[in-house]
């Protein structure tokens, strides 16, 4: 496999590298454990890393169908975020009172300076900065939605440290984007190389006494067990952390299904652009209709992307082919990048590439375990693992060692939802869905206000909105 096509950070590994990066030796023949977890990406990676850090003489294995970080983690917009699906009256609704959703996005903010502590105690070099999180308002509607969601915030105890509103000469000061008039500052965000981290954490794991073999599909899952073609690995607890793939474990189909998302990377920024961009503090930058999110990167670069605005999701749960984004694709997000920044017209591109993240029936993410059985999972991060997997690490370590803390008692605990609609249900919804999403998009943008079709859509899908 040609992994310097999975992303620009598989890209610039590889270059780094000299050459392609060695994978791991697959499973062969039989093998016993503490703790198996199926997935060697983010999210298997922080239960294996925090499971270790915490109980040294615990054996933990990880089995990855590819290679670490092969999927999401490894082409991720690098945007550590404290965001996750689900507004906070889902989490109202879960926990039972306001004070869970607080204590839900308290949490989510805690992971990113988690994520940090990590880097810096492992010595990973992700290109980690905790810079916050620009979300541009180019129209009075967005600025509106901004303002209320801010005034929200202060209702459930956030202040102006956690987000604010910047008036347009504050935001054009920050980031030069044309069009803008306002945006919401949050400081819970920071950046990353999403390649070097899930990498990092991956050596970080073998380093503190974890297994990793790649290239060992899991094809099923059983109480004590997780199974392959060429052995098994029998463990009191077996963790599924498959993500936007748990549709390749027999018996998990429906669970999660994959959203298609691609990404492009521009050529370096000349020292002219650069001056014109103005964007100094390398905040994470998110705008919406369409929804966008860029990143500055270390070395002057800027990646943009989103989710494919017309085929999101595809027959049959199929997750996307390795290699570079559509030409469709490609162009759309060239045009919207040109369209918030004019004056990088012409400017080269250096990679783009396409992925999936994944979701479950409830588009919120859980921490599940049984105790009786040790069957656990974690994962449904709709696009905003990238903090919240250090998260599902943590709270999974506390319920495997059987501790009851603060993490343990979050509403997401034990969580379950219903398998997805079988096909054809599943296609022809989702394509109604997205369309109409996509067609309220266009309204909003050509009358100024909020259009039903994107409610019925959100309503339609089972998609309550964000937290954090």
């Amino acid at each position: 496999m040609d992994k310097s096509l999975l992303s620009h950070w598989w890209h610039k590994m590889e270059t780094a590298n000299g050459g392609p990066i060695a994978e791991r030796p697959a499973l062969a023949g039989d093998e016993e454990a503490d703790v198996a977890i199926v997935g060697a990406g983010y999210t298997g990676l922080w239960i294996a890393l925090e499971l270790l850090l915490a109980s040294p003489n615990t054996k933990v294995v990880l089995l990855d169908a590819n290679v670490a970080g092969y999927g999401a983690s490894g082409r991720n917009g690098g945007a550590v975020i404290a965001q996750l699906n689900g507004s906070r009256e889902f989490w109202v609704k879960r926990g039972g009172d306001r004070r869970a959703a607080i204590d839900m996005e308290r949490a989510a903010q805690d992971a990113v300076v988690e994520v940090g502590k990590a880097v810096e105690r492992e010595g990973i070099e992700c290109g980690y900065a905790h810079n916050g999180v620009v979300l541009a308002a180019r129209t009075e509607l967005e600025a509106d939605r901004y303002k209320a969601g801010i005034e929200a915030d202060r209702e459930y105890g956030f202040g102006p440290e956690d987000s604010r509103y910047l008036d347009a000469e504050e935001t054009l000061e920050r980031i030069a984007i044309k069009g803008a008039i306002g945006a919401r500052f949050s400081a819970h965000c920071a950046s990353v190389d999403g390649g070097r981290l899930v990498r990092g954490l991956a050596e970080a794991v073998e380093r503190h006494g974890g297994t990793i073999y790649e290239n060992s599909r899991v094809t099923k899952i059983a109480p004590g067990k997780a199974v392959t073609a060429r052995g098994t690995v029998t463990a009191r607890h077996v963790i599924r952390a498959t993500e936007a793939y748990t549709e390749s474990v027999d018996g998990h189909e429906g669970r999660v299904v994959p959203i298609h998302t691609s990404m492009l990377a521009t050529e370096v920024l000349s020292d002219v652009q650069m001056e014109e961009l103005r964007w100094a503090g390398h905040e994470a930058l998110l705008a919406e209709h369409p929804f966008l999110h860029l990143q500055f990167t270390g070395d002057n670069r800027i990646t943009i992307g989103g989710d494919d605005p017309r085929v999101p999701y595809r027959w049959g749960s199929a997750p996307c082919a390795d290699g570079p984004a559509s030409r469709r694709i490609a162009e759309h997000y060239y045009k919207e990048l040109i369209r918030l920044f004019p004056f990088l017209a012409g400017i080269g591109i250096a990679d783009t590439w396409q992925g999936v993240f994944g979701t479950t029936r409830l588009w919120a993410p859980s921490v599940n375990l049984d105790a009786k059985t040790g069957l656990g999972s974690a994962g449904g991060y709709v696009g905003e693992g990238v903090a919240i997997s250090n998260l599902a690490g943590r709270t999974m370590r506390d319920l495997i060692l059987g501790e009851r803390t603060a993490l343990t008692a979050l509403p997401w605990v034990n969580m379950t939802a219903r398998r997805w609609e079988p096909e054809p249900l599943r296609y022809i919804g989702s394509t109604l869905i997205w369309a109409a999403r996509d067609l309220g998009d266009r309204a909003e943008a050509r009358t100024g206000k909020p259009s039903k079709l994107i409610e019925w859509g959100n309503r339609s899908a089972g998609f309550t909105g964000h937290l954090g």
